[in-house]
């Protein structure tokens, strides 16, 4: 870890804007490559909020809370109809992320940059995010911004309609301060092959996201768009 304290974990009350994003992957038997993220970017008292799963053959689940209002203590959040908690349980070494929400089930997944309409379902995810090496200082941050990557793995259990889904794997992070910043790729090749979570920015702005496999590791390529 370079030039961080435990204290850059947490929020940053001055900062206009602050964001987290967790990634995660792993093979699921009877199921394939599964992959999983959440994002949070706080902005004053509002937010946007994002939660995907991706499966092979399955539709995409998809859960957004956009320009929401329920902030509450640390980084738990209660807008209507849902609720999503971060808690840092060691600075730069767990992560406890929760949430109980409905989201949709979207067959074409870009349909997360429009109308995000599609089968609404209820889901809950409880995911456990293990440090594997320190943080390090993020290369392709604006003026004014602060941020850190770190990687790790992740124990995650998604409960879906039809059951439990129990993924364990390699798993990512990011955490900005200062100015708004979407990631970009941890210099993967971008390959449509993969699983793809797309979602949308209150802002308009448009980020797709591919899980993909290289070296027999899943990791997620971020390439972010902008427009509406």
């Amino acid at each position: 870890m370079t030039g961080f304290s435990p204290h850059d974990e947490l929020r940053h009350p001055d900062a206009a804007v602050e964001a987290w994003w967790w990634w995660g992957s792993g093979t699921v038997p009877d199921v394939g490559s599964v992959g999983l993220f959440v994002g949070l970017e706080l902005r004053g008292h509002r937010f946007d909020y994002w939660a995907g799963l991706v499966r092979e053959d399955e539709p995409y689940l998809y859960v957004e809370e956009l320009d929401g209002t329920g902030l509450r203590a640390g980084l738990e959040i209660k807008p209507p109809e849902m609720w999503a908690g971060h808690d840092c349980d060691l600075a730069f070494r767990q992560w406890s992320l929760g949430n109980e929400a409905h989201g949709v089930l979207l067959d074409d997944p870009t349909e997360a940059w429009r109308r995000a309409h599609g089968d609404p379902v209820p889901v809950t995810f409880d995911i456990e995010w293990h440090a594997t090496d320190g943080a390090t200082p993020l290369d392709d941050l604006v003026p004014g911004a602060s941020g850190y990557r770190q990687v790790g793995e992740i124990d995650a259990v998604v409960e879906l309609l039809e059951g439990p889904l129990h993924v364990v794997g390699p798993a990512e992070r990011v955490h900005v301060w200062g100015a708004a910043h979407l990631p970009t790729s941890f210099a993967m090749p971008m390959d449509l092959r993969g699983l793809r979570a797309p979602y949308r920015r209150s802002d308009g702005g448009l980020v797709d996201q591919v899980l993909t496999v290289a070296g027999g590791r899943a990791r997620w390529h971020v390439a972010a768009q902008r427009g509406s």
